[in-house]
């Protein structure tokens, strides 16, 4: 299988565990797109790019507030609409100087922004349900590695979890361990982070 918004590749995990054939690729593949999709779970978040520039993806969002609206994380914005009437139209296309992002220093740190503010000729209408419409492109721009390495060795935890049916690896000779069915405890410290609080961005 190809893998799908995977935050390593298939010669990372290789090279962590020593395989040089490519009958388990497969396996492999399955191991790191599932570690991946761990992560955005555990996090509450993902990190690969949803839209582009040319061909941005498109999210709703219902505001509680009229002038601050919390988004998942985004790389940029290429329009804000609003449904001032609940007509599902979105007839109201805000300009660039009605918004600002924020937090405002977070792409300087390779983070995304994950707030909008209304701050020009017009509010977001927090009394309608899915009343704004955003287009750009969303999640991170490139994977953080920390993100990369839990990856790894979650992937590769997965990966030896299939050769131990009952949970325990290793040998009495040279002693075993269980394998959880949960996060390593070291993806976990890499992750902790990266964690939106509550669903919320930092």
């Amino acid at each position: 299988m190809a893998i799908t918004n995977g935050y390593c590749t298939l010669n990372d995990v290789k090279s962590a565990l020593n395989i040089e054939d490519s009958m388990d690729n497969a396996a492999l593949e399955i191991a790191i797109a599932t570690a991946s999709r761990m992560i955005d779970d555990y996090t509450g978040r993902f990190f690969y790019k949803d839209g582009t520039d040319p061909v941005p993806a498109t999210r709703y969002y219902t505001p509680t507030d009229y002038w601050i609206l919390p988004t998942d994380d985004f790389v940029s914005i290429s329009e804000i609409a609003t449904d001032d009437n609940f007509d599902r139209l979105y007839g109201t296309v805000w300009t660039p100087s009605d918004a600002m992002f924020e937090p405002v220093n977070n792409p300087s740190r390779g983070w995304p922004m994950s707030r909008i503010l209304a701050v020009g000729s017009y509010v977001f209408p927090w009394n309608l349900p899915q009343s704004v419409r955003v287009k750009g492109v969303f999640g991170w721009s490139a994977v953080p590695a920390e993100v990369n390495s839990a990856t790894q060795i979650q992937a590769s935890r997965l990966f030896l979890r299939r050769q131990s049916p009952f949970g325990i690896a290793g040998s009495t000779d040279i002693g075993t361990v269980r394998l959880a069915a949960k996060l390593d405890a070291d993806v976990e410290a890499l992750l902790r982070p990266l964690r939106r609080n509550n669903g919320l961005a930092k």
